[in-house]
């Protein structure tokens, strides 16, 4: 079956501690434009109730501000997960962005900030969040 990929619907993320990383995702990712903050539920199967179980969650979505089927990432505790060397990567608008995307990861407490060896060739900043979990921002043209 031959069909034409319409994009990215969403991401769920693991990391090993939600309440590490949770306030540096509150100010990542509207900066990136998924502003709505939703909090869930993933029980054992891997199931998201986004009715949350007397208050208690463990799971953290932002959202894009759409009326359309939005995109959203998800963020899920697991506390068995190890970071691996997969690394995520969000698109920016333009390569004169680096320098200041660099300067606002530092200040809401990004790991392992730096630019990219070539930034005229791969232009990104490449950062981890508190669980280790390797991310990136890329200006591709």
């Amino acid at each position: 079956m031959q069909q034409r990929f319409l994009g990215v619907d969403h991401v769920d993320v693991r990391v090993r501690s939600l309440a590490q990383v949770q306030a540096f995702y509150e100010r990542l990712m509207p900066a990136l434009g998924l502003p709505k903050k939703r909090f869930a539920y993933v029980d054992e199967q891997g199931e998201w109730q986004n009715d949350v179980k007397g208050g208690r969650y463990n799971a953290v979505e932002f959202v894009e501000d759409s009326k359309a089927a939005p995109l959203f990432i998800g963020f899920i505790e697991d506390r068995t997960m190890q970071p691996t060397d997969t690394r995520i990567a969000f698109r920016i608008a333009s390569p004169d962005e680096l320098t200041g995307w660099r300067d606002f990861l530092v200040s809401i407490g990004a790991a392992n900030v730096e630019l990219s060896a070539d930034p005229k060739e791969y232009p990104a900043v490449f950062f981890e969040d508190g669980c280790g979990t390797k991310l990136e921002v890329v200006a591709r043209r």
